[in-house]
């Protein structure tokens, strides 16, 4: 068991326990925190050259993603038209969350005027099967991808991240320094272009851009390996995402959406495999384009992590912040087209 599912499954036995009381706004926050400062530490130690050698198959991954998610989206949206309120609403949300994440969930059901509970419980059943998903490919999937999927590139030499290295209590304290230097200059230029801190879309995209401009530099080589230091941060964010993982609601109220929402992400899923094998992927390129269809950006950070394949980390992050920025159109189009059919 690695450390990331262990601080994933202690988060979600002490919520679906009631072990103690969850304050679900305080994790947020927690959570929100750990990822900003983490990521920062993770880019640090990329190679921009090598990164950019996967820049190609990842975008061509993540658009066979997109195109599994319209296609197989619409067409169970268009499927439960007739039995369940609304279908064309859920659909539309589900291609958003399966193009580019949870925030666009909510934007989505904001514009087709969703009811509220809608946007609970279809995080709720997200949670569920996309967590279950995201828990396979951080611990056994990947050895059954690897049957089917030739090897990444590199890939003998992922080991080189997962050593173990003590690092001076002094060089943590500077690489913590810079990264809240790279949080803090990031979140004044989302503040100065929105006039808030709301757009994550805008403040990841200002972090990454930041942290890779500052590998580049050679003098944040002084701080050594900021990879531990930045995983600390990750398994952080896994426990506070576990707490806030709570199933009861979704069990009381939200069994049909439950039943939606896994026909749809089965049916993406499946479809994404068997299009990434026709065009020969290699198996970390189709995991982490998944993730950044499925879950977004953070989520690149805690797969990459979980792989040991850093060099791979640029692309993926590059190609869940262009899903953020698709994933409402494509997601009220979808919507519209089956209201429009049905």
């Amino acid at each position: 068991m690695s450390s990331i599912i262990a601080c994933y499954l202690i988060g979600i036995a002490v919520s679906n326990g009631r072990v103690w009381a969850v304050d679900n706004n305080f994790l947020e926050n927690v959570a929100a925190a750990s990822m900003v400062i983490g990521l920062p530490l993770l880019l640090l130690g990329v190679r921009i050259q090598d990164s950019l050698k996967y820049a190609r198959p990842m975008l061509l991954a993540f658009g066979l993603c997109c195109f599994s998610g319209l296609l197989c989206t619409g067409l169970v949206g268009y499927y439960m038209a007739g039995e369940f309120p609304d279908a064309w609403k859920v659909s539309g949300m589900l291609t958003g969350l399966y193009t580019g994440g949870t925030p666009n969930v909510q934007a989505i059901g904001l514009a087709l005027d969703a009811p509220a509970d809608y946007l609970v419980l279809v995080q709720a059943a997200d949670v569920l099967l996309g967590g279950a998903y995201l828990l396979g490919l951080i611990t056994f999937l990947p050895a059954i991808y690897a049957r089917f999927y030739r090897k990444t590139p590199g890939e003998e030499e992922h080991v080189e991240i997962a050593a173990v290295e003590k690092v001076a209590a002094e060089k943590q304290l500077a690489q913590t320094g810079v990264a809240l230097a790279i949080v803090a200059i990031s979140a004044g230029v989302t503040f100065a272009v929105t006039g808030g801190l709301d757009n994550v879309t805008l403040l990841i995209l200002s972090l990454t851009t930041l942290a890779l401009v500052a590998a580049s530099m050679p003098i944040t080589q002084r701080l050594g390996n900021t990879y531990p230091l930045g995983e600390y941060f990750i398994l952080v964010f896994s426990v506070a995402l576990g707490l806030m993982a709570d199933f009861r609601e979704l069990a009381a109220n939200g069994m049909d959406l439950l039943y939606f929402s896994f026909l749809a992400l089965s049916s993406t899923t499946l479809l994404h495999l068997l299009l990434c094998r026709l065009f020969n992927v290699d198996r970390d390129t189709v995991i982490l384009s998944s993730v950044a269809g499925f879950y977004g950006p953070v989520f690149v950070v805690q797969v990459a992590a979980a792989l040991k394949n850093k060099r791979l980390m640029a692309a993926g992050l590059a190609v869940s912040l262009l899903g953020f920025g698709i994933g409402n159109y494509l997601g009220v189009s979808v919507a519209n087209l089956i209201r429009y059919l049905a």
